[in-house]
């Protein structure tokens, strides 16, 4: 039997199990190699970080069928025909590489000596218990740099990330009889503003809702380096030291270190370019590609119109997953395979757990709606992956 090898257990590859025909490949054997045994929804990884949520994890075993078999191996380098990992290799006829991102640290000395990314739940754990380590250690010297928290990076990420810190830190501040009003938060942004993919209204929003929160934006801050408790950035010219107890970085993501390690590939920052069918494209390569998918953050696709790269989502992820799955039937079966078309429902930022800002279908939408919204997002993709038990977790 032929088999259908698929790499990750993320958004992208999820979507594209989900919803695989498998009576139509019953002569198929397909495999999911996923260095974890279960799936963890990424875009909540922030409110794990800050103690909002406990867990973000669902057991592979809950969502996929039997049919599938899941192979828990930690994928090391992607060769011609097989895929080297820890505890062994596997051959494949098809390969489906949807392995999601890393932290990029931009060549930023001291980023990964002194700064804590956030890139999976593991590291998500090991950082909440950081930054409760920095509350107890503050009952113990009473050093306010000890409640500082840096976070590099003000995007998506670092927002929604600083902002359920504050909020929740303050509450967890309270619970161990420490004085709240010393915590200091920090986001430093080397642009001039903050949120470059929503409009200057809701901008304004974010930057007023962060003022109540007390949390201080540090814009046009170019970061130098990292160095033990502080952030070294260039702003007017000048160089200057933002201090922290703890440091953040959400400054950006890259594809996952396997693209860069399997030099089968041509790859630029862990990506590989696809074509509209989200097979390899401009590669050295290339007549070795015909069997090859790459979707989500590995994949670097051109919008057409733009001839810009898309940025990696969780959306434009399960978009590729559920695209490849019914081209996949459509091209073993013979049968003509249009390419795929993406078109963007919008974006919802989260301000902690009560309040949000997006851009849904070209309207913007704020606060308690906008909150909502992206809330029935999240149950959208747990409804596509355990059906009506997703609804209820």
């Amino acid at each position: 039997m032929k088999k259908i090898v698929v790499l990750g257990a993320g958004y992208a590859s999820l979507a594209f199990l989900k919803n695989l025909d498998l009576e139509a490949l019953g002569d198929y054997e397909i495999f999911l190699i996923s260095r974890y045994d279960y799936h963890y929804t990424s875009i909540l990884l922030h409110e794990v970080v800050t103690g909002a949520r406990r867990d973000a994890r669902i057991y592979l075993t809950d969502i996929l069928p039997h049919k599938i078999k899941i192979i828990q191996d930690e994928v090391l380098e992607i060769k011609e025909d097989k895929v080297l990992a820890k505890k062994q290799s596997y051959d494949y006829d098809y390969l489906v590489v949807g392995l999601g991102f890393q932290s990029d640290s931009f060549g930023i000395a001291g980023i990964k000596e002194y700064a804590t990314p956030i890139v999976d739940f593991e590291n998500a754990l090991k950082l909440r218990e950081k930054i409760y380590l920095q509350i107890e250690k503050y009952k113990k010297t009473k050093d306010c740099k000890d409640l500082k928290f840096v976070v590099c990076g003000g995007g998506f990420s670092g927002i929604e990330t600083i902002t359920s810190l504050a909020i929740n830190l303050k509450k967890f501040c309270k619970e161990q009889g420490v004085d709240s009003t010393l915590l200091q938060f920090i986001c430093i942004e080397a642009m001039p503003d903050i949120l470059p993919m929503f409009s200057a209204k809701l901008v304004q929003k974010t930057k007023n809702f962060l003022k109540t929160e007390n949390v201080e934006l540090a814009t046009g801050c170019k970061i130098l380096r990292c160095e033990e408790g502080r952030v070294i950035v260039q702003r007017n010219d000048r160089e200057e030291a933002i201090e922290a107890g703890l440091i953040i970085w959400t400054a950006g993501v890259k594809g996952n270190a396997v693209i860069e390690n399997s030099s089968f590939f041509t790859s630029a920052r862990s990506k590989v370019e696809v074509d509209a069918y989200l097979r390899p494209y401009n590669q050295e390569n290339q007549d070795k590609m015909q069997n090859i998918y790459i979707i989500g953050d590995c994949a670097a696709l051109k919008d057409a119109e733009s001839g810009r790269f898309y940025p990696p989502t969780a959306q434009i992820a399960i978009k590729q997953g559920e695209y490849l799955a019914k081209a996949f039937k459509n091209r073993i079966l013979g049968v003509g395979v249009e390419a795929f078309n993406y078109i963007s429902e919008g974006t919802v930022c989260s301000l902690g757990e009560e309040c949000a800002i997006g851009n849904v279908k070209g309207r913007d939408i704020s606060g308690k709606i906008a909150i909502f919204i992206k809330r029935m997002i999240e149950k959208k993709w747990l409804y596509k992956i355990l059906g009506i038990r997703g609804i209820f977790r």
